[in-house]
């Protein structure tokens, strides 16, 4: 065969291979968009201001909704891991809550706590028990990853045991101290509550929880303090 032929036959592929790959380059670029679209559109505001926001939707498991709350708040961000990590003071800020406390800590960024809900007629008191881990990205933004541990401790007769589904924390430092933070979650509730019951009291609670938060954590003894572990935005 031709040395000719054999280079446009190349040169023909290598052509079609490059248009091909652009061709599926720019498909996966508006899949991607269109995905994002989707996400985004896919919450629904329930309510939101200059500085909080509430969002929810509905998730894959029966009469459970997934929520997103947001909130930029002045803090450090030892501060705010100092401040949540403040078993006593949790009531004091976390909606309807009557106690937290500590079971295990198995490193200084990883721990078991229980949390213990107040009963609201209908709804009987309840008792959350999960897994907490936090690290810090290069960016110096921390995560804090929440997972169900209702196996590290009895359950108490008197109460109904809730599931955490998802939970998870970003805090992005905005300034030296200034922080956003979001945090997403589904927990199902146990006990055969209808969602038209359970949805706007979580919903408030949560926004309930948000205003605690900002006017709480700014005044917290934990802004004066200094974790060797976490970077601050300078």
């Amino acid at each position: 065969m031709p040395q000719a032929f054999n280079l446009s036959v190349i040169f023909f592929s290598v052509t079609y291979l490059r248009r091909l790959s652009d061709c599926l380059l720019i498909s996966l670029l508006l899949l991607s968009n269109n995905v994002q679209a989707n996400d985004l559109s896919s919450w629904n505001i329930w309510k939101q201001n200059s500085e909080l926001s509430v969002f929810y939707r509905a998730s894959q498991y029966d009469d459970v909704i997934e929520i997103k709350a947001q909130a930029k708040v002045n803090s450090t961000l030892t501060g705010f891991i100092y401040f949540i990590e403040d078993f006593k003071q949790v009531p004091h800020w976390l909606d309807n809550v009557e106690s937290a406390k500590c079971i295990s800590q198995s490193s200084k960024n990883e721990s078991v706590f229980i949390t213990r809900f107040k009963g609201l007629w209908p709804i009987s008191a309840r008792e959350i028990v999960a897994h907490s881990r936090y690290w810090q990205n290069e960016d110096l933004s921390i995560e804090i990853a929440v997972k169900d541990a209702s196996n590290a401790i009895e359950k108490n007769q008197d109460v109904i045991r809730m599931h955490v589904l998802s939970a998870h924390w970003t805090i992005v430092p905005m300034s030296a101290d200034r922080i956003a933070i979001t945090y997403q979650f589904m927990v199902d509730p146990k006990g055969n509550i209808p969602l038209w019951l359970t949805k706007p009291m979580t919903l408030n609670g949560i926004w309930t929880t948000l205003h605690n938060i900002q006017s709480q954590l700014p005044q917290s003894k934990w802004q004066q303090q200094v974790n060797d572990d976490i970077k601050e935005m300078q």
